[in-house]
Order: C-alpha cells, then structure tokens, then sequence
C-alpha cells in the first residue's frame, strides 16, 4: 500500500517493499523515472509515472513519489511494477481532479532508498498542452564547462531555452527556483555553468507554465569527475547510441532500450523481444506495453534518467508529447541520426527493418 499526505503542500507516496530474495541495485544501474504522457490537457484523463529500475528492487527498498506544490490524496493511486523475478518499481497513477485541473502540471520526484546505498533520485515533468509555451520537447539541458574551473561554457553545452515563439507570447514571466529573473523573452541565453537550475516560464496574466531543468556537469564532455583522485579524467569510454558519459564514471547512461558501458548494446536484440527496457532474468522483461496505461512501442513516453542525461522520448519518436515517429531516413533519440547511407532504416534502432530480428 502507498502512504499518501493528504496535504496540498507536501505529497509523499511510498511503495512498500514485498518479499523478494533480490540483493539492492548499485548506483550505477539504471534508476529511471517514465510519463506515459508528459503533455496533458485539463481535463485529460488519468496518466502514469513510473519509477523504474532495471535490476530488482531488495525486501529493503522502497520507492517514494513527490511533486513540487503536491497533489490532493484523492486523484493519486500507487501500485508496484512486477515481473517475473520480483519488483523493479513503482507506478504513480494520476487522475484528474474536479478543481484546480492546473494543479497536475508540474515537476515529479522519484526518490529510491535502498540500504547500502546513498539515495537516487530522478525527475519528470508534466506539462500542459499549449501551442503558447512550445518548448519543442525539451524538458531539459546540460550544460558543461569550458575547462575545468573555468566559468564559461564548453560549445557542446546547450546555449539558450525557453518556448517557441507564438503570437501573443512576446511576453513571459521567468523563475529560476522561486526567485523571478529580469528576462521576459521567450528565450534565455544560458552562458556559465551557474545557469544551472529549475527554470519556469509563464505567460503574463495566464495560469499556465511550463519547466526546464538545466544540470551542469562537474566537468568538459571530454572528462568524468574521479571522485578518488579529486579531479577530473579524460574518458577512455566513447558512448554511441545516443548515450550520455556519467559525471562521475567512465561510462555512459544508455538511452532506453540499449545497455553496456558504451551502450553498443540492445536489449530488444539481446532478447530477440522489441521494446525491452529491463531484462529481470531467463524468462522476465519489462516493455512499455507491460506497464499499466503503457503501449507496446512507447509512444507518448517520457524517459528521465538520473546524471546528466535529462528527459527524452524513446528512440523513434519526437515532440512535447513524444507521440510524433520519426520522419524517414531518421532514427534514434528524437530523431537525431541518419539513416546509414542516407536510405531508410529502423526508426527504433537504425539498423534495416528486416535485421532487427
């Protein structure tokens, strides 16, 4: 059962642990927080998060859910995700209240405590359908330095956020946390790594909002933080796939459906099963299709990853709903890489269709 705060202020949901022989997850595996729909209208019906490990959970872990503003108790429900060698998460199901239909919207937090472990943390978001505050699918960006100390930033580093530009939306309200910025563009030029933070953009006089995380890395792209030696390392690990390198560690966090250091490798293939984000053991997978309110080719899906990859669609689709497949020759994490040779290929894994199993 979960605990939920009856409170408007707080909301922290809980999954309590069931008996499972499974030992915890180490850091370095994936801890991943999944919307089934990150864009939503008011009245939209339910939608879905899922607090995602792709190793099974121990007897002693519990996940917990939180939202920035908090939720009323009555429109959330939590349950945990089974398969077929125990628990690797929790879902949070969000239903859409009878007032206050804005108060959905918003930054989610999904917390795993596991003993032996420091806590690991992740975020999504929910924002709300408006062609005013088009964010072009970005829920978040990374931002690196220049060199190591230096306070400006590395040309691989995202430069600006904010909204596309609409008639009618010249004008904007910006925060960085709580505090109000002078910006009122619908763009913000992002030049030190002290830009970093949670960013909300609001239409003048308008209730609606929309949020952009910004993360700095410790390092250039180039190097990882060697938390034993104190400073950072070159990387000897190149990531492929679309893979991001970890801040502290020489690999990368692999985009859904691949794995391995350098995230060479698919699951789907692996497992000659499409779609597959965890492999739980000889006979056990978690799909998209496999989680409650899912689809078997995670359309409409959010993924945010713990580190410094952020928030994108599965590989194969694009937008601020992920809903939108990719165009032809075009494959991968929103649409980004080329078919080989400029033909047509696999929009999920860039490979011929008739190679993919």
């Amino acid at each position: 059962m979960a605990k939920l705060s009856a409170s408007l202020s707080v909301l922290l949901m809980i999954c309590l642990h069931h008996e499972v022989s499974a030992q915890p997850p180490p850091p370095d595996q994936g801890f991943h927080l999944i919307s089934n729909t990150p864009e939503r209208g008011k009245n939209s019906d339910a939608f879905y998060l899922y607090a995602l490990s792709t190793s099974p959970l121990g007897e002693e872990d519990r996940v917990e859910f939180e939202k920035d503003g908090g939720l009323p108790s009555d429109i959330v429900q939590t349950g945990d995700i089974m398969a077929e060698d125990g628990r690797f998460g929790c879902y949070l199901e969000v239903h859409a209240p009878n007032q206050m239909k804005s108060v959905r919207y918003g930054r989610y937090k999904a917390n795993l405590i596991a003993p032996g472990i420091d806590p690991l943390t992740t975020y999504s978001f929910i924002k709300p359908r408006t062609d005013k505050l088009d964010t072009q699918g970005v829920y978040t960006a990374t931002i690196y330095p220049l060199e190591v100390g230096s306070t400006k930033l590395h040309v691989d580093s995202v430069t600006d956020i904010g909204v596309a530009w609409r008639p009618g939306c010249l004008k904007m309200v910006w925060c960085k946390g709580t505090a109000r910025i002078k910006n009122t563009g619908p763009r913000l030029k992002l030049s030190c790594p002290e830009d970093a933070g949670l960013y909300t953009i609001r239409r003048k006089r308008r209730g609606t909002f929309v949020q952009i995380l910004v993360t700095a890395a410790d390092c250039p792209p180039d190097m990882y933080w060697d938390e034993a030696d104190g400073m950072c390392t070159t990387r000897t690990v190149d990531c492929v796939n679309s893979g991001v390198g970890r801040n502290n560690a020489d690999s990368c966090i692999c985009p859904p459906f691949f794995v391995d250091d350098d995230c060479s490798l698919s699951w789907s293939l692996l497992v000659e099963s499409p779609y597959v984000l965890a492999v739980t053991g000889p006979e056990g997978i978690v799909t998209c299709g496999g989680l409650p309110g899912g689809n078997e080719k995670c359309k409409g899906f959010l993924f945010c990853y713990l580190d410094l990859y952020g928030c994108s669609c599965a590989p194969g689709w694009y937008g601020n709903n992920c809903d939108r497949p990719c165009q032809k020759g075009r494959w991968g994490v929103n649409c980004k890489n080329a078919c080989p040779d400029g033909s047509d290929c696999n929009r999920f894994f860039g490979m011929e269709p008739e190679e993919l199993f």
